[in-house]
């Protein structure tokens, strides 16, 4: 996208989403009401990711329903899940190398993004999932997904054991 470039994309009931070059993405309604700055959120991301979306204003307000993406015209679902892709920022976890004793314990993981070194305040901050992977919470807030802890090596096994 060029810097002046302004990406739009309509829905079938008439709303608009445009992409500006500075990153937000503005919603106009279909009776031509502007909301700067809007945000994307999955219903279901893990469960369903190309399930229900909410477009929702700066102040929590839910502007549009998408029940399915496939559902939206190629443009218009193009654009969201560029936009959603970017904004859920999830890495997964390869490899767990070590983490320390102690709270907050401090670990070392290879992700799908790289090497990352973080800290993980409590047990609490870990959860499992349904289909067998874990979700961790680092201390800024920052998820970290592991699909599936049976696929782990042992060693990573054994040192994502040690926090419980």
């Amino acid at each position: 996208m060029r810097d002046s470039e302004v990406i739009t994309a309509t829905a079938q009931e008439g709303w608009i989403l445009e992409r500006h070059p500075h990153g937000r993405l503005v919603f106009v309604s279909a009776a031509g009401q502007r909301h700067d700055a809007v945000d994307l959120l999955r219903a279901f991301p893990i469960t369903d990711p190309t399930g229900p979306v909410a477009v929702v204003a700066g102040d929590g307000a839910e502007l549009a329903w998408i029940a399915a993406l496939s559902a939206v015209p190629p443009a218009l679902r193009s654009m969201l899940e560029a936009e959603l892709a970017e904004r859920e920022f999830l890495p997964v976890i390869e490899r767990i190398e070590a983490v320390s004793d102690g709270e907050p314990a401090e670990w070392t993981v290879v992700t799908d993004r790289g090497r990352q070194r973080f800290k993980v305040a409590a047990a609490d901050d870990i959860t499992s999932d349904a289909s067998g992977g874990a979700f961790v919470t680092d201390t800024f807030g920052v998820r970290y997904r592991i699909p599936s802890l049976a696929a782990l090596d042992s060693r990573s096994r054994r040192l994502f054991e040690k926090m419980f």
